[in-house]
């Protein structure tokens, strides 16, 4: 079976913020540090990999890379999905937008190297911030006519730097406390170096928070119910990490409560709330953008979710979320939500009960997206829909384990929810079906060009009264299925594991 891989990344340049002049010093070269998340099958990868990269000016198309030059770094050490590397192009930053694409395969292989998707954007990083603004006192080749040290403007024009010495301030929330005119018109930034902020922070709108990598600046808080970082609207947070380390009823990563953020590059670990973990917990009309963002919630007694949206609509693009532990384990619940989900992957697993993602009373727009739960020893489902209607496009749905109540790759109650290109499995425990159907009444779910299979059947429609369940042009592997008097089922073109075709029936 061909190794899935999903990789999300982050570009960054080191960069130490200085308060006074600059020294002449050697150019810092072309080269710059690398560092990306790579799972392999849906879980953090762990081990050696060889990885390729190739510059280009396209998103897509385009077969000769910008200057001709292709990395190959072999046997690079990926550690729970993390890695760095060295990069070096040569002088082809000249402003034009350029897209990384990386190559991946086993370490200590001779086989092809497996194109990841999409290219990636190299985007500004601090160093560019600074170059914007650096002052011209003490910089090697400066224009003749600014010598004089008149009209040369200042540096840093509304920046604050949060470093453990030799900062402006030694406490993130301390800077944002000093800021008394942000607005649209005058925007600030705080830039945290590298460390460890023991510190609950609340965000202030235009005011933006920059840290020097997820590996390398950590916010971290324990015992408060209100989450480590609360957000604001108007303001962005990215290139951190923020971790909740529990001690209350509930351990909150990043609190989004009516806000709406903007969350890039960041990770979100929550772990030992005496009843929950909650990676990123959106609330009340909250419509955060998060952008290449991990969450990770273990260690709730009762229950564990990676992200959570409770009456609110995020856009999640390249969103990893992963929940273990509790006896309740959702790697996404959406509660009265409707999130717009790209390139997603949501796993959960342990416990009792097990949801990749978890759907009630919400309608989310679901595209590219993965989600698995296994372990649970009473329920696991990839996808459960209690009265919602998602919109599901190329989504692989998988539920694995012994539970002893139901597996289904999609479970749903009470709902019409529309599934398109996507594959739907489960296996083990005493159900086992690919789509499980308990609804009632007048609900229409619509499958089509998908795969289904389940170790006990691949479509249950349980419940009588009149619901519809609609199959065209897709294939069901596995067992027959099963359809409670009343039920509607009816199917179009479809084709069973061993590819005999059925026209106007069910295999």
């Amino acid at each position: 079976m061909k190794t899935k891989y999903l990789f999300t990344a982050l570009f960054l340049i080191s960069l130490l913020f200085m308060t006074g002049s600059v020294s002449a010093v050697s150019p810092v070269g072309t080269a710059f540090t690398y560092q990306g998340k790579l799972t392999d099958g849906g879980s953090p990868a762990t081990g050696t990999y060889d990885l390729q990269f190739a510059l280009f000016n396209t998103l897509a198309g385009g077969i000769t890379p910008v200057g001709g030059t292709i990395i190959n770094k072999d046997d690079v050490t990926v550690t729970n999905g993390l890695f760095t590397v060295l990069l070096d192009f040569g002088n082809v930053f000249d402003g034009t937008a350029l897209y990384l694409e990386i190559g991946v395969r086993p370490g200590a292989s001779v086989g092809t190297y497996t194109p990841l998707t999409p290219r990636q954007q190299l985007t500004a990083t601090p160093y560019a911030n600074y170059a914007s603004k650096a002052p011209w006192s003490g910089i090697a080749g400066m224009p003749s006519g600014y010598a004089d040290g008149v009209d040369n403007g200042s540096s840093y024009q509304n920046i604050k730097v949060v470093a453990k010495s030799g900062g402006d301030f030694s406490s993130i929330q301390a800077a944002l406390d000093s800021i008394t005119n942000a607005s649209a018109s005058n925007h600030y930034l705080i830039y945290v170096a590298p460390g460890v902020y023991s510190e609950q922070v609340t965000m202030k709108q235009y005011v933006d928070i920059e840290g020097a990598g997820e590996l390398a600046t950590k916010i971290t808080f324990g015992g408060n119910n209100n989450g480590t970082l609360l957000g604001a609207d108007n303001a962005e947070l990215r290139f951190l990490t923020v971790e909740n380390t529990g001690g209350a009823t509930n351990a909150i990563a990043i609190y989004n409560n009516g806000a709406a953020p903007q969350l890039t590059y960041v990770i979100a670990n929550a772990s030992g709330g005496t009843s929950s973990s909650v990676g990123v917990l959106n609330i009340t009309s909250s419509s955060a953008t998060m952008t290449n963002v991990t969450t990770n919630a273990t260690g709730g007694a009762t229950e564990n979710r990676g992200v959570s949206n409770y009456q609110s609509s995020p856009t999640m693009t390249n969103v990893i979320t992963n929940a273990s532990g509790g006896s309740y384990n959702y790697g996404m619940m959406n509660s009265s939500s409707s999130p717009a989900m790209t390139n997603m992957t949501a796993y959960a697993s342990g416990g009792s009960y097990n949801y990749g993602v978890y759907n009630t009373s919400s309608s989310p727009a679901m595209t590219n997206v993965t989600a698995t739960a296994t372990g649970g020893t009473i329920e696991n489902d990839g996808v459960y829909n209690s009265t919602s209607s998602p919109a599901m496009t190329d989504v692989t749905a998988t539920a694995l384990g012994v539970g002893t109540s139901a597996n289904a790759g999609v479970y749903i109650s009470g709902s019409s929810p529309t599934i398109n290109n996507s594959v739907i499995k489960a296996s083990g425990g005493t159900g086992g079906w690919g789509i499980y159907n308990t609804s009632a009444g007048a609900v229409t779910m619509l499958v089509n060009n998908s795969q289904i299979s389940g170790g006990a059947g691949t479509i249950a429609n349980n419940i009588a009264a009149g619901a519809i369940t609609r199959i065209g042009a897709s294939q069901l592997s596995g067992p027959a299925f099963f359809n409670a008097p009343g039920a509607i089922l009816t199917c179009a073109g479809v084709y069973d594991e061993n590819y005999v075709f059925s026209a106007s029936t069910c295999p």
